[in-house]
Parts: C-alpha cells; structure tokens; sequence
C-alpha cells in the first residue's frame, strides 16, 4: 500500500494532470505517504515486547537449572536403582547389575496372578451373562494355568509341600473356569467360595514373596559392600523406581530405610514414581539433591522446595476467603 501510495504520488508529481493541485495539497500528500512508510518501518524493527523477554528469562531459568543438576549428580554416588526385584548399582562410571531373585520367589507370585486374573475377568462387568471374549480369555487362563503345573514344582524343588499348595490353587481356579464355561453365567456366591478356599494360600504367598525378596535384596548388597569404602557407602543414594499405588509402605523403601537408618523418602532415598527409564530416574534424583540445596542456600529450609512452592501463602490467603457454590451464589 505505501509502494501504491509513492508510486501515485511520483506520477501526478510529474504528469500535467496534477498541476491544478495546490502546493498544499501536495505537500499534505508527501507528509501521508512519509508517516505511513516510517510508522510501518518502525513496526518492523520493533523491540521484543514484554511477554516475549519474561519468556526468554524463564527459559534461561530452566537451562541453567538442568545445567545445575547434571553437575549435582556428576557429584553424587554411589546410586542403587531399585526397580521391582531387580537392583542397579552406578559406581566408579559403571553400571552393575544384580543376580535374579530365588525362583521361587517368581513361583509364588505367578500362582497369586492366576487368581487375581480370575477375579479382574468377572468382578469388574457384575454377574450374570459373560460374554464370547471373556469366556475365550478364561479357557487361555485355565490352559495357562495347566501348564504352569510342572514349572512350580521346578520352581520350588526346595519345598515340595509349598509346591503342592500352589498345584492345589491352579486346580482349584481351573476348577472354576470349567464351571462358568458350562453355564457361560457366574454369580456373585461363585466368586466368593472360591476366594474363600484360595485366600489362606495366597496371603501366605504374600509373606514369603516379601521375605523373598527382602533377603535378595539384603544378599545383594552385602556383596557389593565388599568393593565399596565406608566414605562412598555413606555416601550412597537409592532411587525407588515403582508405580504410584505401591508407594505407600512400599517393600524396597522399607529395606533401605532400615539399612542405612533414615525415615523412609528423604535425602538417602528418592521415590521415582510411575517412572522406569533409568535417564528420567536419575533427573528426580538431581531434582531431589538440587531442591534442597536451593531450600538450604536460598530459603533457610530444606525442605521448601519439596513443597509447592506457593503454598503456604495459598494456604494464608484462603483462611481469608469464603468460597460459595455456585447454587449458593444464585440465592
């Protein structure tokens, strides 16, 4: 439009056609055209507005704190990463693996699954009619079932009594499946007498997986301890890599807090939730290390930026405040 604007005002410049304009009028026209061209250049050459440089500074923010936490971890170690029953150590730029729990530890946790499927496959869509899909998923349960039979008892040649016991749970859940298969219905009394007949052997289940796996975990790093100074045990950091439920009281918190003599999460012992890559892992680890460090140096309080950083002043300002319903709010 400004190009048009010039072009226009060059042409009746130049042409006679313009000559009955005043010099006023002219002169008004350059003026237009100027102020146009100019408001248009300074648009462009415009400095960042606000928004964008807050922008700026929060991302600077985030890159220097990441910068700060690789340098925290580079600092820190040994690390034990604790995921299921499987144990990581990171010592001296390496990454140790540890031995396979007992066998039968797996044993008995794959009889309680049996179970526990059964359950989820009838449970959840209430009694009565159950449909093709599930019935063809309780007949792959009863042949998977069947099958587990002779690896259970590999599995616990140890104790041929506790084998037994989890023979007896399959036959009783294949038990079942061919009843509902029958009748192609359950009832909520099915479902109940036989929880009633397996519940015993599966809370004993229950109680030896957790000594299980305990004592994995115990031999484990007793071993390790071995190749490891006193300074670096002090020293050593554990991530707890496990879903969101299991958490609360969860096994492995429960070992390492008695190990190294700390109440449950804290500096000694970070919770990963729902997080199992072992790189995303180690960023909560730093985040934890950091945290405090910034809680420490910056608001005299270890633990400030464990919590929402806002909230004690959210919890100060709603004190003040009445929140009605909206039903209340139209009355």
């Amino acid at each position: 439009m400004v190009l048009h604007a010039l072009r226009r005002y060059t042409v009746e410049n130049q042409h006679p056609s313009t000559a009955h304009l005043t010099i006023q009028t002219r002169e008004l026209i350059r003026i237009w055209v100027w102020l146009i061209f100019m408001g248009c250049c300074a648009g462009s050459f415009a400095a960042p507005d606000d928004v964008n440089s807050l922008k700026k500074i929060d991302v600077f923010f985030r890159s220097t704190y990441n910068q700060a936490r690789e340098h925290t971890l580079r600092d820190t170690g040994p690390i034990i990463i604790a995921s299921g029953e499987d144990l990581t150590l990171l010592h001296a730029g390496k990454e140790i693996k540890s031995i396979p729990p007992p066998t039968g530890y797996r044993a008995l946790t794959t009889i309680s699954h049996i179970t526990l499927s059964l359950f989820l496959l009838l449970e959840p869509y209430g009694e009565g009619r159950i449909s093709s899909d599930r019935l063809e998923q309780l007949q792959q349960l009863s042949r998977l079932a069947e099958s587990a039979k002779v690896t259970v008892t590999e599995y616990l040649a140890d104790d041929l009594r506790l084998a037994e016991d989890q023979i007896t749970v399959i036959n009783k859940s294949c038990s079942l499946i061919d009843e509902l298969i029958v009748k192609q219905k359950w009832a909520a009394n099915d479902l109940a007498i036989f929880l009633e007949q397996v519940k015993p052997q599966i809370l004993q289940n229950v109680k030896l997986a957790a000594k299980f796996r305990i004592d994995h975990f115990h031999n484990q790093m007793m071993t390790w301890k071995q190749n490891i100074s006193e300074r670096e045990w002090d020293r050593m950091r554990v991530i707890v890599s496990g879903a969101a439920m299991p958490r609360k009281h969860n096994l492995a918190v429960q070992y390492f807090s008695k190990l190294f003599g700390v109440r449950g999460e804290g500096l000694k012992i970070t919770y990963a939730e729902s997080i199992f890559s072992q790189k995303r892992a180690l960023q909560i680890l730093g985040t934890n290390l950091l945290d405090t460090q910034i809680g420490v140096g910056y608001f005299g309080d270890p633990w400030r930026m464990h919590r929402d950083l806002l909230g004690n002043a959210a919890a100060v300002y709603l004190d003040g405040m009445t929140l009605s319903s909206p039903e209340t709010q139209r009355d």
